[in-house]
């Protein structure tokens, strides 16, 4: 580790920031010109130093883990054996539906590596078309064989979440009143698309 606690010079930050890239696995092969300059210069700063030069490189590593991560889940929705969602583009029941836009929706969430309780937006969904979502939710599973990376489609009938005591939406003071639920494992992963229901 560095005896002083910044670079005098380009030169002492680049040994210095290449010996701790090897001691924590790193190859700054990842790390595009720029922003290895820029940790140079992070190294070289009085103010800053080698410690917050070593921080930036942990972040560079961490986002790196982060977006080979997102590749890899992509690639596995694109390789899906069943091909369900290129099977929904293709019917002509499915291309364009309510159904085919949820579980694109479910399926970009699963890539980003985002949060897996969803919600749908717009004006509440009366009862009838909600049911006739359902229904063609399970004809959607039916697309998905063992192999596939969509399992575990599932769909709850409408429920009153106050008078369940679920009302409440997180830590915020928005409330929940009907809801119905459409349910599916992507990689394994569950998805719960909220879906309001009109009283």
């Amino acid at each position: 580790m560095p005896k002083s606690t910044c670079a005098k010079s380009e030169e002492e930050a680049e040994a210095d920031l290449n010996e701790y890239c090897e001691a924590i696995g790193f190859d700054p092969e990842w790390i595009s010109p720029s922003q290895w300059a820029a940790t140079l210069r992070i190294a070289q700063d009085k103010e800053y130093g080698y410690e917050q030069a070593h921080k930036t490189i942990d972040s560079d590593q961490e986002e790196i883990g982060r977006a080979a991560a997102r590749k890899a889940r992509r690639q596995r929705v694109e390789d899906d054996p069943s091909g369900v969602l290129a099977l929904l583009d293709a019917d002509k029941e499915f291309k364009g539906s309510l159904t085919q836009s949820i579980l694109q929706q479910c399926a970009d969430a699963y890539v980003a590596g985002q949060r897996v309780n969803l919600g749908l937006g717009g004006k509440p969904m009366d009862p009838e078309p909600y049911n006739e979502l359902r229904r063609q939710w399970a004809k959607a599973a039916l697309l998905a064989d063992d192999d596939s990376v969509f399992t575990g489609f599932h769909s709850f009938p409408p429920q009153n979440k106050a008078l369940v005591g679920k009302g409440n939406k997180g830590d915020t003071l928005d409330t929940r009143k009907v809801q119905g639920d459409l349910l599916v494992k992507i990689g394994g992963v569950k998805f719960n698309m909220h879906v309001d229901i009109a009283d």
